[in-house]
């Protein structure tokens, strides 16, 4: 605890938060992991209080971001990467959104706006809500245009214009994304693929499906679902996998999606299958269905495959013990 409280005041011993000079050009590692992932925060203290959260002290790693905040002037200029900290821990996605954007419209200028506002459009569309998530990475694209997270943004602004019918919008995102995706080889294949669906035939195909009010859906996770650490709950017996129909005893699983949308837990449940997981159907609190993705027979292990379930579904996953 010494240790915690000594990470928390700064090096020897100083009760303030030491300035730190954030730079523009944030070199954002565009791996499928992070094309989910929240963008790594980059300051040697802030990543700090991410591993702690990572490692299971989520309470530890929230205290000590509060104090940080509570000890740095809002111009300061480590406080939007602060606050994005802060939402990177926190405890719930309500918590986490009005962080997010907090960044993205008091501190529209600061290198933290574009990860900030990419990290809102992946919440919209991990919770259905494409129409936000297309109007979010709009703004991508036009106030950050030079932005390192771009391909990262054209990816996902892509999958909601074609769930919205918007095919020759989200064709053009995706090639601005490859203009720009650099030496990422992994996330200029999940580009590439994508882009195959940007035929005549196929924009024909989408444009001739009307559009619905259904489109546009409600937020489905709650504020109160966990963003960094598994709830303290009992949950109802898990359905079988839907890969082997064979229960298992692996202790470990990873938690992608709380939802309740029929459509957004078939989705989610192909893409954690095409991602060669099996798929695990949770009862959980309101309604929610809880998809968890597995087994695994370490912790390590299901820490491992967060990245790749990151950039698979989307939203947030985090590794729980199975019930």
């Amino acid at each position: 605890m010494r240790a915690l409280r000594a990470f928390s005041r700064g090096e020897h011993g100083r009760s303030r938060l030491r300035p730190y000079i954030v730079a523009l050009a944030y070199v954002v590692g565009t791996s499928p992991a992070a094309a989910q992932a929240p963008l790594p925060p980059t300051t040697p203290r802030f990543v700090e209080v991410t591993r702690l959260a990572q490692e299971g002290y989520g309470d530890s790693a929230r205290a000590v971001i509060a104090r940080i905040l509570s000890q740095t002037r809002a111009t300061d200029a480590a406080f939007p990467e602060a606050l994005y900290t802060s939402a990177a821990v926190a405890k719930t996605l309500g918590e986490a959104r009005l962080q997010y954007a907090r960044i993205s419209v008091e501190h529209a200028q600061s290198p933290w706006a574009d990860k900030a506002t990419l990290r809102l459009a992946q919440l919209d569309y991990g919770s259905g809500n494409t129409e936000s998530a297309v109007l979010r990475v709009k703004r991508i694209f036009t106030d950050f245009p030079e932005s390192a997270v771009i391909p990262v943004a054209a990816l996902f602004g892509a999958r909601a214009a074609f769930e919205r019918r918007e095919g020759p919008l989200a064709c053009d995102w995706l090639t601005r994304g490859l203009q720009q995706v650099g030496s990422d080889l992994e996330l200029k294949n999940q580009l590439e693929y994508a882009k195959q669906r940007c035929t005549p035939e196929e924009l024909a195909r989408l444009a001739a499906i009307p559009k619905s009010d259904s489109l546009k859906r409600p937020e489905v996770m709650p504020p109160k679902t966990p963003v960094t650490t598994p709830p303290a709950t009992t949950t109802a017996p898990p359905s079988a996998p839907t890969t082997s129909g064979k229960a298992t005893t692996s202790p470990w699983r990873v938690q992608v999606a709380a939802i309740s949308d029929p459509t957004s837990i078939r989705r989610a449940t192909q893409q954690i299958e095409a991602a060669g997981y099996m798929v695990y159907r949770v009862a959980g609190p309101n309604g929610l269905t809880k998809l968890q993705a597995g087994p695994f027979s370490t912790r390590e292990a299901a820490v491992a495959a967060v990245g790749k379930l990151k950039a698979a579904v989307g939203g947030a996953p985090f590794v729980v013990k199975a019930p």
